[in-house]
């Protein structure tokens, strides 16, 4: 009995510590890290606010509309909340801390059933600590959190079935099985997946597995049952998740999401590969403590293992999903695992010393003295010592030297917990003063994670800026790439081939910026850019030289201009000396796939004039910043200039048509830094007008082999001198052309104000006439819309 309670008090302080550590790394901040528990605030505000019992309908997240999260956590959060009058992060923080902590103690339960208690132990502390599910309460991910018990617990119940009735046995598995389905998609697809995995091997090899059949018929009536409870929800659930979420099958207008999934969320194989032998290793314990490779318990963790990680490999069969997903569910096994290793490992040892201390004590007989010390080390150096010391010494190893555990020791949580840190006291401020001060419909753009907050906690209908990789409703697509925009640049136009950004005059950076489309990646790589800032016209004003910064010029007018085969930017600046006109035009691109040089292109016309009798136009210069890796190649006569990056295998090229709009000197930096780039021209003295080609592409290494860098960039500026007298641009082509402007963006999605966090794009707001400042504080500017 002593025995009995020595080992539930060492469990109980085991799960407390656990509760502590992550209440605390939680709060360190004072407000819970991530960004998540926003959208969970924005679901549980749907459900209360208003009585909704649509759970799939969320009033602020994208602006409000259908939303894929699963709400059986929101339900209950939102029960303790009105229970417990908590502030709703607090409420929260406990919530998912509680859940997270269990798993100790259910992972101590299914380790003592399958091997021992010892490694079961060993399991409770490895879990104590377990970095996934700490991140995971780190960015927010709590509906995961609570599956990642509930699915263990499910599982448990299963091993224990023979300690139950039938009834019992099926009342309790079918809650749990239900509560998976209610609140996480994912988590029950993996649940319903390892079970129906592990019930077919059974059914087809009983006699191999030690189980009956009819244990597999056990296994399954939960799951039938489980949706029974949940089948008002989930009727309606499943056709939204079909019609809407970006990994089934089918679903339109999905493309940038699974494009961005596969840029940036694989998981190499020569990752992967290395934990599919933790199932050899299951095999062989197995035989070691069982006698036989597998048993029931054995295949259900190999199995448990082996789904998720088949599933991270699902981009070879056309499945899209964010990989990184699934290795939260990989941990407990894993871990499980890691514990009967360093048990294996304690007990050798434990062997070798015993075997060691055995012989040597029938050598020490026959001696006639002894040495005190080794009287009283050999008397206190027992197997249960020995055992508990080679022991800790494998604790220890795993604490530090694996980066699946996170020890408050190495600071190491911590870091993580600052990593992905979002509100403060200021961030918390704005919010406050928004829902005092902003009508309850009033729509918000916001950066990813602050707008993520700012739904849930303001409950405003908000358009975050979320990278497509993160997303899983074709819904959320179309406001997330708004919004991203909207905080980024004013106007973009992209024709399949290249893109541009233009972020106006209010704000010195990109006027304009190019990039380009790099193979097999979703995003963008920005080349070369222009910049107001380093655009330098020089005058002469009563016969006083004065230089001014196009920056520096007043805006007098910025918009878009398009044909049926083409969109330009067109930005002019002006004052009582000068105008300097601007004018980006992009032009519709044949069908992808084709390799006509010109459609890498956009021309660039520039046009300063005066009318004051006082000025006159000396110089302009144009300092071009590159991500050229080699110096730049300039054509002797100034007709093209060419900058090479080998790292990305891209190419930027200027070509200038035609001598007027040709450089009278172009200054390129020598050494290491080959950015920037000084163009400098000669000015008439009241009007000119200079118009070039600029473009981006990749080349293949079969042209790198073919050509060197001079002669490639040579044969490609008189391929498109070529190109350019015959090719005719066809129409605008919606899936290959897109154009974002700004101000129409701003009517389209009905937005009322910005929240801006990113203080370099303040001038871009604050300078521009259609916004007004109406708050700001130290990391947040909130701009109201006019009109």
């Amino acid at each position: 009995m002593l025995k009995a309670n020595r080992t539930y008090l060492l469990l109980l302080l085991v799960f407390a510590f656990s509760f502590i550590y992550r209440m605390t790394l939680m709060l360190w901040a004072g407000f819970p890290s991530g960004a998540d528990i926003g959208l969970h605030n924005s679901v549980i505000h749907s459900i209360t606010g208003s009585g909704n019992t649509n759970f799939l309908y969320n009033a602020y997240q994208m602006g409000g509309g259908i939303s894929l999260t699963f709400p059986g956590y929101h339900i209950f959060a939102s029960a303790i909340i009105l229970m417990t009058g908590l502030p709703e992060y607090v409420a929260q923080t406990a919530i998912v801390s509680l859940f997270s902590s269990l798993i100790v103690l259910c992972a101590f339960l299914i380790t003592k059933s399958v091997w021992n208690q010892s490694a079961a132990f060993i399991v409770a502390f490895l879990a104590a600590i377990s970095r996934f599910d700490i991140e995971m309460l780190l960015w927010g991910g709590y509906p995961n959190v609570v599956t990642l018990l509930l699915i263990p617990i499910t599982f448990y119940l299963y091993l224990q079935k023979d300690r139950f009735s039938l009834s019992p046995f099926l009342v309790s598995t079918s809650i749990l099985a239900g509560s998976i389905f209610l609140t996480h998609s994912l988590s029950a697809a993996i649940f319903v997946g390892v079970t129906l995995v592990t019930v077919l091997l059974v059914l087809v090899a009983p006699k191999t597995f030690g189980a009956p059949r009819k244990t597999g018929i056990y296994w399954l009536m939960p799951l039938v049952a489980g949706a029974v409870l949940v089948s008002p929800f989930l009727i309606n659930a499943v056709p939204t998740y079909l019609h809407g979420n970006s990994s089934a099958p089918g679903v339109q207008g999905v493309g940038d999401i699974n494009s961005a999934i596969l840029s940036t969320r694989i998981l190499p194989l020569e990752w992967v590969l290395p934990l599919f032998l933790i199932i050899l290793a299951f095999a062989v314990f197995s035989k070691r403590y069982n006698g036989r490779f597998f048993t029931l318990p054995t295949l259900l963790l190999s199995i448990w293992l082996f789904v998720p990680l088949f599933l991270t490999q699902g981009y070879l069969f056309g499945f899209i999903i964010d990989y990184n997903r699934f290795l939260y569910f990989i941990i407990f096994p894993t871990i499980i695992f890691i514990a009967v290793l360093i048990n294996h490992g304690a007990e050798f040892f434990t062997d070798i010393a015993k075997t060691y201390r055995s012989f040597t004590s029938q050598t020490q007989k026959t001696k006639k003295y002894l040495d005190k010390r080794g009287v009283w080390l050999s008397s206190h150096l027992t197997n249960k010592t020995i055992y508990g010391g080679v022991l800790l010494f494998f604790l220890l190893f795993a604490f530090l030297a694996l980066p699946i555990f996170m020890t408050p020791s190495q600071g190491f949580g911590q870091t993580i917990q600052s990593y992905y840190q979002v509100m403060n006291n200021p961030g918390w401020e704005t919010i406050q003063w928004t829902k005092q001060n902003t009508p309850n419909n009033a729509v918000f753009v916001s950066d990813a994670l602050y707008g993520w907050w700012f739904s849930g906690f303001a409950q405003r209908p908000t358009l975050s800026a979320v990278d497509p990789q993160y997303l899983t409703s074709a819904r959320e697509l179309a406001p997330a790439k708004n919004a991203t925009y909207l905080l980024d640049t004013d106007y973009l136009i992209d024709n399949g081939y290249f893109q541009v950004r233009e972020d106006g005059g209010y704000t010195a950076r990109h006027n304009p910026e190019l990039l380009a489309h790099i193979k097999n990646y979703y995003f963008p790589y920005a080349f070369f850019n222009f910049d107001n800032d380093q655009t330098i016209i020089s005058i002469r004003n009563s016969q006083v030289g004065e230089l001014y910064n196009l920056s520096r010029v007043p805006v007098t007018d910025m918009h878009i201009e398009c044909t049926p085969n083409s969109e330009s930017i067109i930005v002019t600046h002006g004052n009582d000396l000068f105008n300097f006109t601007q004018t980006v035009t992009v032009y519709s691109a044949t069908e992808i796939g084709a390799t006509k040089m010109v459609q890498y292109f956009a021309n660039i016309t520039q046009i300063i004039q005066t009318d004051n009798p006082t000025v006159t136009l000396n110089t302009l210069q144009l300092r071009l910043p590159t991500k050229g890796t080699l110096p730049p190649i300039v054509a002797s006569d100034y007709s093209y200039v060419g900058l090479v990056d080998t790292d990305m295998k891209t190419i930027g090229q200027l070509i200038f048509p035609n001598e007027p709009s040709r450089p009278y000197y172009i200054l390129t930096p020598k050494g290491m830094q080959y950015s920037p780039i000084d163009m400098f021209y000669t000015l008439d003295a009241k009007t000119n007008e200079f118009s070039f080609s600029v473009g981006v592409y990749q080349y293949t290494d079969q042209q790198a082999a073919k050509s060197t860098f001079e002669e490639l960039i040579e044969q490609n500026t008189q391929t498109y001198r070529t190109e350019l007298q015959t090719y005719v641009p066809p129409p605008k082509a919606e899936t290959n052309f897109y154009v974002f402007d700004y101000q129409k963006a701003l009517v389209d999605w009905n937005v009322s104000y910005i929240a801006l966090r990113d203080f370099e794009h303040l001038p871009k707001f604050a300078k521009d006439p259609a916004f007004n400042l109406v708050f700001i504080n130290s990391e947040v500017a909130i701009f109201k819309v006019k009109g």
